[in-house]
């Protein structure tokens, strides 16, 4: 095994590691999000594709696995803060119109189920949390949230990271744009805003424009900044390194 998958199969090994990174903390993607509304063409699903082990990854900081999804995820959830009613792996249902919710998932969890989930769109926050209980009865199994994982969520990450990069981001090895577009599942595609926060995304586009390849693992690394010296964003931490290992990974 590479040292990228040893160190993704140590994490899903350790108890309370992805516990304290699980998509509750895409809460940054969502705060971006609700200032930064992805534009209609990101809604559009992208062609290039990514690493199985791209995937995996993001699975698993999202879910954790099967077993835990199957505990955890069957029924859909409320994060907190800015999320909406969230379904499947990480898909909240808060940042979709009712169009789109139907396009997604009722091949997937069928008209009915789809019907129940129509009203928490558009809803965040606690309004969210509110009509939540609404919404319980909604099961989606996990072979069907991984079909809509892999068929739409994913294609429709990789649009907007591609969107919000230099044209030569679309020549990037699938483990490389996988590791990117992690950061936009995360993090939001916020490789062009303005702040201290998002210094490093900046340096990535910039990095990928300028063809340093080999100073955005870096870049990753660098941002790690943002959550150190804080227990409960380990698994955030980790998710950071092994962005970085991925992407060194794709060069290699």
């Amino acid at each position: 095994m590479s040292s990228f998958d040893e160190l993704l199969a140590e994490t899903i090994n350790t108890p309370g590691l992805l516990g304290a990174s699980d998509m509750s903390l895409d809460e940054e993607r969502k705060l971006f999000e609700s200032e930064n509304p992805p534009p209609e063409t990101a809604m559009l699903l992208g062609t290039a594709t990514v690493s199985t082990r791209a995937m995996d990854m993001i699975v698993a900081f999202e879910v954790s696995s099967e077993a835990a999804y199957n505990r955890l995820y069957r029924h859909p959830v409320w994060p907190h803060g800015k999320s909406g009613v969230t379904i499947g792996i990480g898909y909240d249902i808060g940042y979709v119109t009712a169009d789109v919710l139907a396009t997604d998932w009722t091949d997937a969890i069928g008209e009915p189920a789809v019907g129940t989930l129509k009203p928490a769109c558009g809803k965040t926050g606690e309004t969210a949390h509110q009509i939540l209980p609404q919404m319980k009865s909604v099961d989606v199994a996990f072979t069907a949230a991984d079909a809509v994982f892999k068929k739409t969520v994913m294609p429709r990450f990789i649009g907007r990271t591609l969107a919000a990069l230099p044209p030569a981001a679309e020549n990037l090895t699938p483990d490389c744009l996988g590791a990117l577009v992690s950061l936009t599942y995360n993090r939001g595609a916020s490789f062009n805003a303005a702040g201290d926060r998002y210094q490093e995304m900046r340096a990535i586009r910039d990095d990928i424009q300028a063809g340093r390849l080999a100073d955005i693992p870096a870049q990753i690394r660098a941002m790690k900044r943002l959550w150190a010296g804080k227990p409960e964003m380990a698994g955030l931490l980790r998710r950071r390194d092994l962005e970085a290992l991925l992407f060194e990974q794709g060069l290699a």
